[in-house]
């Protein structure tokens, strides 16, 4: 199956990263992932990276912040983010139609402490944005060997093709939502739990994956190609709907 990341070619799609927060190198992960997709697919970048998240929170709480893009990615670690209408706001452009592609830590970011903290049982948009909620990982290193599951999806082209990423952090899941479908999981030799998947929420389509963490796994041929992939397909998904 040829790759939608191949198919894209000459299809200019504007994406912005949304990048930056804590334990993470997204310094030079910033330059990893748009220099890297860039090669597979025909892209133009704009990085809005911030170290703080109240610096971060100015920026995505300017009005039309997403206007000018085809698709935002997030890769970003913000746990602490506690103002719950802020929040909102930002899933809000997405629940109107906005595609967006969520890497890593963007899954244990805006969760954490709005709707009740870490232990509360709620449903938060954010999660629901996502299409999965998860509060924690296992260790850090192990590799993780990535597999794709029993659903043929566009999103995803590594179809029977498993690989092993360098490095691993392998996140767990605790829910996944109706409204999303999983393309891919990943084993780090103890526990098994979805790594690539897609969602819909409100009229936004969305690619997630846990895949991450190490600049050596970002840096792999599998990881970018995977990426590719989904940023094409949640913008042709979206264009279908126009």
């Amino acid at each position: 199956m040829l790759s939608l990341a191949k198919q894209a070619k000459g299809q200019k799609i504007k994406a912005l990263l949304v990048t930056g927060g804590g334990y993470h190198d997204y310094n030079a992960q910033k330059s990893i992932v748009t220099e890297g997709v860039s090669k597979l697919i025909d892209i133009d970048w704009t990085i809005l990276h911030h170290v703080k998240a109240e610096d971060l929170k100015k920026s995505l709480s300017t009005d039309g912040w997403a206007e000018d893009y085809d698709i935002i990615v997030y890769n970003m670690c913000h746990a602490n983010e506690d103002d719950e209408a802020y929040i909102n706001n930002v899933v809000g452009v997405h629940k109107a139609g906005k595609p967006c592609v969520a890497i890593h830590c963007t899954m244990h970011s805006y969760h954490w402490n709005v709707g009740g903290g870490k232990h509360s049982k709620q449903d938060k948009e954010w999660n629901k944005l996502l299409g999965v909620a998860s509060m924690r990982h296992g260790p850090r290193g192990p590799a993780i060997t990535v597999k794709k599951s029993d659903v043929n999806h566009d999103a995803y082209s590594l179809h029977g093709e498993d690989w092993t990423t360098p490095k691993g952090e392998l996140y767990h899941i605790d829910k996944v939502y109706p409204s999303a479908t999983v393309l891919a999981k990943g084993s780090n030799g103890k526990s098994e739990h979805p790594v690539v998947w897609v969602n819909k929420y409100g009229k936004a389509n969305v690619f997630g994956t846990t895949i991450g963490h190490h600049n050596e796994t970002m840096e792999s041929k599998e990881f970018l190609r995977t990426l590719a992939d989904g940023i094409v397909w949640a913008v042709a998904e979206t264009q279908k709907q126009a």
